[in-house]
């Protein structure tokens, strides 16, 4: 399995889970989801699958370039910092009519930011460092 599927799978799983907690302890997002005529799961599932993408695309060839752990946590901040503008537009297109899409746009950055930055920077910095982990530690010699 190549690195950039594994730091697809880690950051998906990370991303789940911080979604789900904001799902499940909030009722911000309820609400939101609410308001757009959204399932709220589909705002729990899609930005996993955008980090999930964003990692596969920011780690490839990861194995060669990263050899120290930092260099894998700022890739996981890149790849949530990536996540969290395409939710923001996404959201910002389901909610907004068209010709006032700039002005919300700038507040659904900063409503996601305020309601799901801790959960993102938890996946940023728990994915980040898993899969740097995964990517630095020699494998072990086979015994044949």
């Amino acid at each position: 399995m190549s690195t950039a599927t594994i730091a697809s799978l880690v950051f998906f799983v990370f991303s789940l889970i911080a979604a789900a907690a904001i799902e499940i302890l909030g009722s911000l997002l309820r609400k939101f989801a609410g308001e757009t005529g959204i399932n709220q799961w589909v705002f729990v599932m899609v930005p996993a699958l955008f980090a999930m993408l964003f990692a596969l695309i920011i780690y490839q060839g990861a194995q060669h370039r990263i050899r120290r752990l930092g260099e894998s946590v700022s890739r996981g901040i890149l790849v949530m910092l990536f996540t969290w503008l395409s939710f923001s537009t996404l959201a910002s297109w389901t909610w907004c009519p068209r010709h006032d899409f700039g002005s919300c746009l700038g507040i659904a950055v900063i409503v996601i930011g305020w309601i799901g930055g801790g959960p993102m920077l938890f996946v940023a910095l728990g994915a980040g460092i898993l899969t740097g982990v995964l990517i630095i530690r020699k494998p072990k010699p086979r015994i044949e």
